[in-house]
């Protein structure tokens, strides 16, 4: 596979999945990945076979958050020299992330254990009010009765 056939697949599998400059921001990076490793010496097909293909380097930058806005701080690519997603900016500015770790909370998984976590409460709270009034329960009757008594004793006194 050629370089411009690379190229067109990763965009062609990329547009309309991820805002535009992430788009244009991998195809930069992998071409300029491409040049740099065939200066070194590597031929360009050999490059193209070692990045892998398009169809899956874009599957990853969709999956890793290229699709959750326009945000320079989530715009991704895949390099596929080490094997990692990596944020656009965080390569130009390393400090100003350095020791941060971002999660993205729009996955399912993370959607569900919101809703256990929320359902654990209500049953948390349900079973604190039940035992508050278990307790109660057996208080109440001579509460009530002392306070029939102090009503009847009023009311005979008027």
């Amino acid at each position: 596979m050629s370089r411009q056939e690379f190229l067109q697949r990763l965009r062609a599998a990329l547009t309309g999945e991820v805002p535009g400059s992430v788009v244009e921001e991998n195809i930069r990076y992998y071409d300029e990945y491409i040049s740099t490793e065939m200066k070194m010496g590597s031929g360009e097909e050999e490059v193209i076979a070692s990045i892998g293909d398009p169809r899956l380097i874009a599957k990853t930058i969709i999956e890793v958050g290229g699709n959750t806005g326009s945000s320079a701080e989530n715009e991704y690519y895949y390099d596929s020299y080490s094997g990692q997603s990596k944020n656009v900016y965080e390569e130009q500015d390393s400090s100003r992330h350095r020791g941060v770790h971002y999660i993205n909370l729009n996955k399912w998984y993370w959607k569900l254990l919101g809703v256990a976590v929320f359902i654990l409460f209500f049953f948390l709270m349900a079973s604190i009010v039940t035992g508050i009034f278990s307790l109660l329960m057996p208080l109440m009757g001579p509460i009530l009765l002392v306070l029939l008594i102090f009503w009847f004793i009023r009311g005979m006194k008027r």
